[in-house]
């Protein structure tokens, strides 16, 4: 298996959402949110700062609210800052600024506040072997139930079982740009699958609700919108698929790290 030390594009931009802005919050985006008396931010650069596998982090976060939130930190945590552009694919396209077009980059959402360093190396050495230009990690449901039953997710039926998508993916820096608009269509219709289903097709969404599609089918399929090789990663790590997208998913991972032991302050 070849080496690599994967560059990392940890996401951190975008507004906070009204479900936690109505619940007092004021902080810049849900990066920042504070869950076991750790931001979620710091949680994710500590674990990717922690793995053997990845080398450097490129965070696209407003610098000034970095900057205040952790202002004796900065190098500790990544390596690079970079502001973020008017949506997630802009965020992504700025984050891959100055990259070499050949390499294979990670792209980690910041709101997985479970993630572990263990967990992201498991992920890089899965993906260093597969041959691709973007692979998207997913989470089986038998691993996630086993360890937490409690989070809620959109699953989807396949023929091969049922599944979630993961926080993280690995792209070639040279795919980006090409496929700024198919992505920001996909991006929109994340949480749907039968949305996802149908930007590749409409029978494509009708099977999709029987769990007639199969995972090489939706590549086969990817790889023809897109002109790359569209990979999915599989993991069992259930933590990459624990995100926080409202205040549901806040207390829940709060009541996760209060039964682990860890303090939780608001």
């Amino acid at each position: 298996m070849p080496e690599r030390r994967y560059t990392v594009v940890a996401l951190a931009g975008g507004e906070l959402e009204a479900d936690f802005r109505n619940a007092g919050y004021d902080v810049p985006n849900k990066a920042y949110l504070d869950v076991g008396g750790v931001t979620m931010l710091e949680r994710v650069l500590r674990a990717l700062r922690g793995s053997a596998e990845i080398g450097r982090i490129v965070c696209v976060t407003p610098p000034d609210a970095f900057a205040k939130a952790f202002p004796d930190e900065r190098r500790t945590l990544c390596d690079d800052i970079v502001a973020p552009g008017a949506d997630v694919v802009d965020s992504i396209l700025a984050g891959f600024r100055g990259v070499d077009r050949r390499e294979m980059v990670m792209v980690a959402a910041t709101d997985l506040p479970l993630a572990s360093a263990a967990d992201f190396t498991a992920f890089a050495r899965r993906a260093v072997a597969v041959e691709c230009d973007v692979g998207y990690g997913f989470v089986r449901r038998e691993a996630h139930a086993a360890k937490y039953p409690q989070v809620r997710h959109t699953w989807v039926h396949l023929r091969e079982g049922t599944f979630c998508g993961g926080g993280i993916s690995i792209v070639r820096a040279g795919a980006v740009a090409s496929t700024a608009a198919l992505v920001r269509k996909f991006a929109a219709a994340r949480k749907s699958p039968l949305r996802l289903a149908g930007l590749f097709s409409p029978l494509l969404a009708l099977r999709l609700v029987f769990g007639s599609v199969g995972i090489a089918e939706l590549e086969q399929r990817a790889d023809s919108l897109s002109g790359l090789r569209c990979r999915g990663i599989a993991c069992d790590e259930a933590e990459l698929a624990v995100n926080v997208d409202r205040l549901e998913d806040l207390r829940c991972v709060e009541a996760i790290l209060a039964a682990q032991g860890g303090p939780i302050t608001r």
